[in-house]
């Protein structure tokens, strides 16, 4: 049977620590926008209250927790046992991004990160870090939950990453960072949800002329040949 509470116990807190991966939960206010969920790794997290987490945010080929975030705040969190005795954990609360060079990231990154993520060529992969007010703990038995053994992080994106240079960061966030799949910009520093948009209606009225077009150059070839055949 579930159970539920208002904060996390010392227990909790411990049991969290010791997590290698956990997931993350968002979606838009809009009735038919896409739910997100993202798994997470790299010991991303970190407990800084009884009632507040912050995660470590990398740089990816979407936006998607971070524009839901900016558009409603609502975020959960899921983490359970892979090993030991069976859990399940779900953290319910409300999401605020902070990106690098505002003041509430420096201090969060410098007191909780900066061991493991100062080094310039890993820090191409942090984009932001997102704090998290959490309301309500739930915790269920985790009794289908499969024994898996943790071997290693993969480092593939991280090194994917810290190849780049500044000029393709820039881009690739342009690129793949502006929008969620719903349209709901991020505001990520660096993107520009203004001509962003405009290019994205430019090609839908694009693609939804062609089809008209196509027909009517069909109809024009048709028109003229059957022209030149009366006139043989």
């Amino acid at each position: 049977m579930g159970t539920f509470r208002e904060a996390l116990t010392d227990a909790d807190k411990a049991w969290i620590a010791k997590q290698r991966v956990y997931f993350v939960a968002t979606a838009p206010l809009e009735k038919n926008g896409h739910v997100n969920l993202s798994p997470k790794g790299y010991s991303s997290m970190r407990v800084v209250g009884d009632n507040r987490i912050i995660l470590l945010d990398g740089r990816g080929s979407g936006c998607e927790t971070i524009a839901h975030v900016r558009n409603n705040q609502r975020i959960t969190i899921m983490m359970c046992a892979f090993d030991g005795p069976p859990r399940i954990m779900r953290l319910f609360g409300k999401g605020v991004v902070y990106e690098p060079g505002s003041a509430s990231f420096e201090e969060l990154f410098k007191e909780h990160y900066a061991e493991d993520w100062e080094d310039p060529d890993s820090f191409k992969f942090v984009r932001s870090i997102i704090d998290i007010q959490v309301h309500l703990v739930g915790q269920s038995c985790g009794y289908a939950v499969p024994f898996m053994e943790y071997k290693s992080e993969r480092k593939t994106l991280v090194e994917h990453q810290s190849k780049k240079t500044k000029e393709k960061l820039d881009i690739s966030r342009a690129r793949d960072n502006t929008f969620s799949i719903d349209g709901i910009p991020s505001f990520l520093d660096g993107t520009s949800p203004g001509k962003a948009a405009l290019k994205r209606r430019a090609g839908t009225i694009v693609d939804a002329l062609l089809p008209w077009a196509g027909g009517a150059a069909l109809g024009a070839g048709v028109a003229v040949a059957i022209f030149r055949n009366m006139s043989k």
